[in-house]
């Protein structure tokens, strides 16, 4: 039984039958990043009778799990899944079946925390908020790669904020302790960018302005430009 293809997979439901315990896991015969691109999953039950469940919560479906680890005591074997916490099912025997191949479209799926701009110089974002290294004060950073952007009023209480760094024509934000309101006024930062990357979408900037402001994505197609 060939566990390791499932790394990088997904568990995506548990079900229980009196003594019996069910998976359903996937695993990427074809894997495709770019929304609007098809990725092929293969669709696996495996299931034992009877089997002991251990579980803190069910799994979460989009989790690409980790590879499975499994150890054998006793003439028993457990099997170990985190989807994405521990999820164990112990038994003396196993059956994988094949359910078969499915297709599956990408959806954009853009960063809640880390977002690229395609900009040489990052505009000011007034008085009160400032640039500042990891637990210091106020700043004027020659170069701002490896500075922290934060309110003005929350360098005492915070030792982050919105960390930055840099390479090339490139600059990448990410949310660490930040307001909403702090991050928004990063993100839309981006209208002054010729490109936004985040998550596997590419925005142009008048799409990432939209969907920060709106949460509206623009058409799949221009994400992958």
């Amino acid at each position: 039984m060939n566990l390791e293809r499932f790394a990088d997979g997904h568990l995506t439901a548990i079900t229980t039958d009196g003594s019996r315990v069910s998976l359903r896991l996937e695993a990427y015969v074809e894997y495709r990043l770019v929304p609007g691109e098809v990725s092929v999953v293969e669709v696996f039950e495996l299931s034992a009778d009877p089997a002991e469940l251990a579980m803190s919560e069910p799994p979460v479906a989009e989790h690409c799990i980790e590879e499975p680890t499994w150890w054998d005591h006793d003439g028993r074997r457990t099997i170990e899944f985190f989807a994405p916490l521990r999820i164990q099912v112990t038994a003396a025997a196993f059956e994988l079946t094949s359910l078969g191949v499915e297709p599956r479209p990408v959806l954009p799926a853009p960063s809640a925390n880390v977002c690229t701009f395609g900009i040489a110089e990052i505009p000011p974002l007034g008085p009160g908020v400032v640039w500042r290294t990891l637990g210091g004060d106020a700043g004027t950073p020659a170069d701002p790669d490896g500075w922290f952007l934060q309110r003005r009023d929350r360098l005492a209480t915070s030792t982050t904020g919105v960390f930055c760094t840099t390479h090339a024509d490139r600059v990448t934000f990410e949310r660490q302790d930040a307001d909403d309101a702090l991050w928004r006024d990063v993100r839309l930062l981006g209208r002054h960018a010729t490109r936004v990357w985040s998550g596997n979408c590419v925005f142009e900037p008048a799409d990432w302005v939209t969907w920060v402001t709106t949460g509206v994505l623009p058409p799949v197609e221009r994400l992958s430009v």
